[in-house]
């Protein structure tokens, strides 16, 4: 015990193991040991290690059960943690908040009101474990909203009791814990996790829960649960990639050549099909990130009167273009929704495409209006049967490995296409504040204007595609 004060009084080897660094210190106003939090935060997989350390040092050094908080946003990976700790040490006992939420408390369909937790029961069963007893857990059905049942937790022979949730750290919960631990991740990636999983647990469609996320989630995030994060021990940033896990990308070859559409129908065969097409793509940009260098922007399109929001991570392996892609259909006043979280409109690209398809690969002519340019874009699912189509094109040597907006950042041409183009302003009677450049117009605005200006937006845009 003497060893662990004195290593406490000492600062932390910034140089040493990883493991030398979790230090112990005495709780004030009890004989409880808690580590000296980490001033940094620290990636998934160190902060995995740390914990373990951490739990291994409390166990050795505190009497009965060692309560562990785990907390962060939804979407940000607190589940997925929680099972690798589970993995790794099988007789840890794992408490999900989610199971003690309370149906008849829900208030306008706001899940992440903190008013919604049964902590009674949650505190009863905390203490009832405390004590040595075995406790009765609830089981929580998302997809009913109500409580279904109840499951009994035995105190666990490994003294660790791990209580996860959004409000794991609150201020009825910090009293209790040993150990706070914080896992959040980039507002972009957890809104696409979110989405997903909500999907699958509670068979909600995808434009309400973004919605929800923007008029609930969000604000309950930055007013309750941020605040409780700071005070945690460990912090862990997860940059898990939610794409990393999806098959059957598209493979795109893009080039700057020109053809013609006979050479382009002579390359495919008789059994193509011609149509053509107008997209407008508007890039958002995730809280935080540079326009300049941002990789993961969100993109908005509007085809047809229709709306798609994509989510999607683009991979380069020279000359392919791998494009890896969530895409809900939604509507526009979604927009409004998604600049709540934070989004900024870094760019709005308008294309005209005369598209040409086998039925395994597809041809497009695109002519990008603001910068007066052509390319030609051969895409598909099979990588073997893209490159085939591209070589009997004759575009070999002439591939450009980047996305049109990865194109506009490296020659610096983001102002270029800031402007909204002429008929779409026309169209859609976009107010002059915005037109000239998004991005600055949103910036200068305090968030009442911006609210403002994405309501009259919305309506406008919404009236016009109607019409």
């Amino acid at each position: 015990m003497e060893r662990s004060d004195s290593q406490s009084e000492s600062p932390r080897k910034r140089n040493g193991l990883l493991r030398d660094q979790v230090q112990l210190v005495k709780r004030k106003d009890t004989s409880r040991y808690e580590i000296v939090p980490f001033p940094e935060p620290l990636s998934f997989e160190k902060g995995f290690f740390v914990m373990i350390r951490a739990i291994q040092l409390l166990v050795q050094n505190n009497e009965g059960i060692i309560f562990v908080g785990v907390a962060g946003p939804s979407g940000a990976g607190k589940t997925v943690f929680t099972e690798k700790v589970l993995n790794f040490m099988p007789s840890v006992a794992v408490i999900s908040m989610d199971n003690y939420n309370d149906a008849s408390r829900i208030v306008d369909g706001n899940f992440d009101d903190p008013r919604l937790t049964d902590y009674d029961t949650l505190l009863e069963n905390i203490h009832g474990l405390k004590e040595g007893r075995s406790v009765q857990v609830p089981i929580y059905d998302f997809k009913m909203s109500c409580r279904t049942g109840y499951r009994t937790v035995d105190v666990p022979s490994s003294r660790i009791v791990i209580i996860e949730g959004i409000y794991a750290l609150s201020d009825k919960l910090r009293p209790i814990l040993d150990l706070r631990v914080s896992v959040t991740g980039g507002v972009h990636f957890d809104l696409v996790k979110r989405v997903l999983r909500d999907i699958q647990r509670a068979g909600q469609e995808p434009e309400e829960i973004i919605h929800q996320i923007s008029e609930t989630v969000y604000p309950m995030y930055k007013a309750f649960i941020e605040p409780d994060l700071k005070t945690a021990h460990i912090r862990i940033i997860n940059k898990f990639n939610p794409f990393s896990g999806f098959q059957n990308p598209m493979y795109i070859l893009k080039s700057p050549r020109s053809l013609t559409p006979d050479q382009i129908k002579a390359a495919l065969g008789e059994d193509q099909t011609e149509s053509n097409e107008e997209t407008y793509d508007i890039y958002l940009l995730p809280p935080g990130e540079d326009p300049e260098a941002c990789q993961s922007y969100l993109r908005m399109r509007n085809r047809e009167g229709k709306y798609n929001l994509m989510f999607e991570e683009w991979v380069t392996d020279n000359p392919f273009i791998i494009s890896p892609r969530i895409t809900f259909e939604v509507s526009v006043r979604l927009l409004g929704g998604l600049m709540a979280l934070g989004y900024t409109i870094a760019a709005i690209l308008k294309r005209s495409s005369r598209v040409f398809s086998d039925g395994k690969a597809t041809v497009k002519i695109d002519w990008l209006e603001q910068l007066n340019r052509r390319y030609i874009q051969v895409q598909g699912r099979d990588r073997l049967y893209v490159k085939f189509v591209a070589e009997q094109l004759g575009l070999d040597g002439s591939y450009i490995p980047r996305t049109y907006i990865e194109q506009i950042q490296l020659e610096k041409l983001m102002n270029d296409v800031m402007a909204l183009p002429d008929d779409l302003r026309t169209k859609l009677s976009i107010d002059d504040e915005l037109v000239s450049s998004p991005k600055e117009a949103f910036s200068r605005a305090s968030a009442d204007r911006r609210n403002e200006l994405m309501k009259r937006w919305a309506i406008s845009l919404v009236f016009n595609t109607r019409r």
